[in-house]
């Protein structure tokens, strides 16, 4: 009887154990991580151009080599502030630049006529003040 009892708890543990295995994706996330770097796995979750653009971002920051916080604006209201992935507290912000995260021509509240396009990806640009 104590024998069977033991029997039924360990096939608890043992459906409970695969089942939270499975519903966490624990075999697909060691395979992401084993086989993607850091940064890859960054740009694979936040996006280059869409989302929170976190590759656009780190691009610019890597190819222009800024000594100031730059102002982001992200026309996707639905996604969080980009400037937390490069945010210096001790910096100041620029009045020069702008980085446009998925731009959108009619819904957009910046003008993008008012601005020299520097670089751009796609619906990212980085902007410079005429």
């Amino acid at each position: 009887m104590i024998k069977n009892f033991q029997l039924k708890k360990n096939i608890t543990y043992i459906f409970l154990l695969i089942f939270l295995l499975t519903f966490f994706d624990l075999f697909k996330n060691t395979y992401l991580i084993l086989k993607m770097n850091y940064e890859k796995r960054l740009v694979f979750n936040y996006g280059y151009c869409e989302k929170t653009s976190y590759g656009f971002v780190k691009y610019i920051k890597e190819k222009y080599n800024l000594k100031k916080n730059i102002h982001i604006h992200n026309d996707d209201k639905s996604v969080p502030y980009s400037a937390s992935f490069y945010f210096e507290p001790k910096m100041e912000f620029s009045k020069d630049y702008l980085i446009l995260l998925n731009y959108e021509d009619k819904k957009s509240l910046i003008d993008i006529n008012e601005y020299n396009v520097l670089d751009k990806h796609q619906n990212c640009f980085f902007l410079k003040k005429k």
